[in-house]
């Protein structure tokens, strides 16, 4: 579901003795944790489903028939079932009804019988009723204005973690894989589209009137949380792809949109199949988009039909940015990655979710660099890593590798530590192997593990089978406890000297651990690649004066510290070192500063350094660090000081590259206008506001005057600092908008003012029938960016009707993420009371924003005075 490559020599260098990692005691690896999960007695082998929806009253009918294995003698099948109504059971072996009964905690329905079921097979048949959402959770309707302007409803599924069985009566675990052979009553004109292709369509008289009947081909072994369905008024854009027939799947009078997902597919197909040595093996690849969005998912990789929302699928000229395909390519290539792992070879519980989704995060950037090496893609995903060690050193982290309770806790699991870090980890550990040796190890676990269930540690055995460095005491130490290393680099009498302790952003985060850390170092001749640990440093002699660069490449996941005159003599090298070293700097410096592991005048030091950087992604992340930094000074004295000198690093680059994008300009600098033009109206530069205005104003009169990226720049910034007759222009745009995805846009930009009358009126319209469905919760996040507290006070004040907007996996983060902004403490008390009304297995998302709330508090309290005497003393 749904965000550069070092290869290390073989050899180290000479004087260096890390030819494997240095012993100590490794993390204990997680004891298999006490699931909450359903009784091992019954299994099931084939599922055989008939639907029959009624989109119009947001039901359905369904009919199943599962062939199960019994195991032991008992006299009660117990399986998942959520908001199902049972109308017949009967197993094949006995005449009589079993009683039935309900656990709505655990979602389960128990069938207990007269006489004990014998070991053996048989066919449990259900018929049963279910319910069509709203939200983009089970099987749910999604509303859109079709060609002729009136609306019209398409029907999906989504069940990712544990929704299917709103589907269907199942065994609805990830380690429990089945057979799904699926059909659906289709109405006359409608597309229906599952896992696999059709298999036959029957037309059948019913009472006077017609019924057509979808039957697809029988799915391979998979788990239930990957079958799909989806039914609509769709037309399919498709091409073969060796033996795999690869589509895309839109509303009809979409297809120009998709040319460019089916491009991307096409390429990408042939090079997994390769890296994999396994090829495909379903006989179709479809990816379907449907409107609107969730707060949770943009795409899932259900197994043949990969679904999405508009926007993380299709490109339209006159609304899709630069930045926009960039995106919707790595999602295309995170989903197919997915194909293997994930659906070939799927996790056995939640705990190792990360095998899941950390792989599919490195590998959609190993393919994406591979077919877009313009893009930069590896030094753009560091600003995600960057994301997952801000949440990693703070209190209310997790392990990658953490223990699940029960499926309410799997959904606390899909965040920064199981994507970002996940594939930071990946990618290290590819680095110290070799990208051929990597790459080997991949190829044996899938073979050998294909159609199964696997832990991570099958996936280190492999790699270390064909891996003359052997990697799992290393991966153990990144995977099996939360935290990020800090490597310190001091001089010594002949050299220099690496050291591991721990960066923590909070007193609980600061606790000594060990993690065998590979680092490469240069400046010092030949490149020093080796291994540190808390117990054993690492030293290495130098000539004198020679500068090291800890982390060359930034392939490491760690923060790098340069002790004594050392910061000084690195800070000064910046315009000579490569553009991932000096994105290393930028993030280094900062995070070190704000949590006092040195002083601020690092990062403001680097910063004057970096405004003449080359690379647009460089610069980029200065523009953001440099508005995060903005978003602490918020009601802040020294605000109008910072916001001058933010204002000046962005001044030449800028300058350089203007409003308008010039014949042939790089994607890459086109994405760093609109950051910048971000940052600089954030910043409240009242040039760039005023042409933003303008340019605002001649769109309204002439809609063609802006599309793309300057578009969305120019919405943004006017949304910003919109006046109340502004925001009603918004929103009669918002209103009379038929594309879903400038919809959604145009309904974010009205929780986005600084005016808090206006987000007010933003809070109250998401109550209100206008919004989609699904944009109506857009509307509070938007407003939670500028006002968290008062986009949490209304949440909680409209509690139910807020529960109502998101799908049900996702409440417990939805309403945590809205108060994780805050910067008063009376959010803690917000909070702590919200978590009580949540079970205790879903409270992660809510330790996380108490942890970040505290964090923010110390830095504002703490380091912004640091940054207000340097500004004082560098005036200009």
């Amino acid at each position: 579901m749904k965000s550069v490559v070092a290869v290390l020599a073989a050899l180290l260098a000479v004087g260096s003795p890390a030819l494997a990692a240095p012993a100590h005691t490794a993390p204990a690896k997680a004891a298999p944790a006490a699931h909450v999960a359903l009784p091992t007695d019954v299994a099931p082998d084939r599922y055989d489903i008939a639907i029959t929806p009624n989109a119009k009253d947001l039901s359905f009918a369904g009919h199943e028939a599962v062939t199960i294995q019994v195991k032991r003698a008992t006299r009660s099948i117990t399986l998942n079932a959520a908001d199902i109504a049972f109308q017949k059971v009967t197993i094949s072996c006995s005449p009589e009804a079993p009683k039935i009964s309900l656990d709505k905690a655990q979602q389960t329905a128990t069938f207990t019988f007269a006489r004990p079921i014998a070991p053996g097979r048989y066919t449990l048949a259900i018929d049963y009723t279910g319910v069509i959402y709203k939200q983009a959770s089970g099987f749910f309707a999604l509303d859109y204005a079709g060609r002729d302007g009136r609306q019209q409803r398409a029907l999906f599924t989504q069940f990712e973690n544990s929704d299917a069985r709103r589907f269907a009566p199942m065994w609805d675990e990830p380690g429990i894989k089945s057979v799904f052979a699926l059909s659906v009553d289709t109405p006359e004109g409608e597309m229906a589209v599952s896992n696999m292709p059709v298999a036959e369509v029957v037309v059948a008289s019913d009472h006077g009137g017609t019924r057509h009947i979808t039957r697809f081909a029988d799915s391979p072994k998979m788990s239930s949380y990957l079958l799909f369905l989806a039914l609509g008024d769709f037309e399919r854009v498709h091409r073969m792809v060796g033996k795999t027939d690869v589509g895309v799947v839109v509303r009809r009078g979409d297809g120009p949109k998709a040319q460019f997902a089916l491009d991307a597919a096409t390429e990408l197909l042939p090079y997994y199949n390769d890296y994999f040595a396994t090829p495909y093996p379903l006989p179709k690849l479809d990816f379907i988009a449907g409107p609107g969005r969730s707060q949770f998912f943009a795409a899932m990789e259900n197994w043949g039909a990969i679904y999405y929302f508009d926007y993380a699928l299709l490109v339209d000229p006159k609304l899709t940015t630069e930045a926009d395909k960039q995106n919707i390519y790595v999602d295309i290539a995170h989903e197919m990655a997915h194909q293997w792992f994930g659906d070939l070879v799927t996790m056995a519980w939640w705990d190792d979710l990360w095998l899941n989704e950390g792989f599919a995060s490195w590998m959609e950037n190993k393919a994406t660099d591979h077919f877009h090496p313009e893009w930069k893609i590896w030094l753009q995903t560091k600003a995600g890593e960057q994301a997952a060690m801000a949440t990693d050193a703070k209190s209310g982290s997790h392990p990658v590798i953490t223990p699940i309770h029960d499926v309410f806790a799997a959904g606390n699991a899909f965040d920064g530590i199981t994507y970002q870090k996940g594939h930071a980890v990946i990618h290290m550990l590819e680095a110290y192997v070799g990208e051929d040796v990597f790459r080997a190890g991949v190829r044996n676990y899938i073979a050998h593990h294909a159609y199964g269930n696997t832990v991570t540690d099958d996936l280190w055995s492999e790699i270390d089978k064909v891996s003359p460095k052997k990697i799992t005491g290393i991966a153990h130490d990144f995977t099996l406890q939360a935290g990020v290393p800090l490597i310190s680099v001091a001089a010594t009498a002949d050299g220099y000297r690496l050291t591991q302790g721990r960066y923590g952003a909070d007193k609980a985060s600061k606790t000594a651990r060990t993690w065998r850390t590979p680092v490469t170092v240069t400046g010092l001749g030949e490149p020093w690649r080796t291994v540190v640990s808390d117990k054993q440093p690492q030293t290495r002699a130098a000539a004198a004066g020679a500068t090291p660069l800890v982390n060359a490449g930034q392939t490491g996941y760690f923060r790098s510290r340069y002790e004594g005159e050392l910061a000084t003599r690195i800070a000064a090298a910046f315009p000579k070192l490569a553009a991932e070293d000096q994105l290393g700097l930028i993030y280094d410096s900062l995070a070190l500063g704000q949590a006092g592991y040195a002083p601020m005048d690092g990062f403001l030091s680097i910063a004057v350094s970096a405004q003449a950087a080359e690379d647009p992604v460089v610069l980029r992340a200065l523009a953001r660090q440099l508005a995060a930094v903005d978003d602490l000074y918020n009601h802040q004295p020294g605000q109008a000081a910072f916001r001058a000198f933010a204002r000046a690093r962005l001044a030449p680059a800028f300058a350089r590259l203007g409003w308008d994008a010039r014949a042939g300009e790089p994607d890459n600098a086109t994405i760093l206008r609109t950051t910048l033009l971000a940052a600089l109206g954030q910043f409240d530069d009242p040039a760039v506001i005023a042409e933003a205005r303008r340019r605002f104003t001649a769109w309204l009169a002439a809609p063609d005057s802006l599309t793309g990226s300057t578009r969305q720049t120019v919405l943004r910034i006017v949304a910003m600092h919109a006046d109340a007759a502004t925001w009603d222009e918004l929103h009669a745009l918002a209103q009379q908008a038929t594309d879903p995805t400038d919809k959604t846009r145009f309904y974010r930009f009205l929780g986005a003012s600084n005016d808090p009358a206006l987000a007010d009126r933003a809070l109250a319209l998401s109550l209100t029938p206008e919004p989609p469905a699904t944009d109506a919760p857009e509307l509070i996040s938007a407003v939670s960016g500028n006002f968290p507290d008062k986009a949490f006070d209304f949440a909680m004040a409209h509690r139910a009707a807020a529960d109502a907007m998101v799908e049900p996996s996702s409440r417990t983060t939805f309403f945590a993420d809205i108060g994780a902004g805050s910067r008063e403490a009376a959010m803690t008390g917000k909070l702590t009371a919200f978590a009580a009304t949540v079970p205790a297995s879903a409270r992660g998302a809510v330790a996380k924003a108490l942890a970040s709330i505290a964090y923010r508090q110390e830095v504002i309290a703490k380091r912004l005075p640091e940054v207000d005497r340097w500004l004082a003393a560098h005036p200009g």
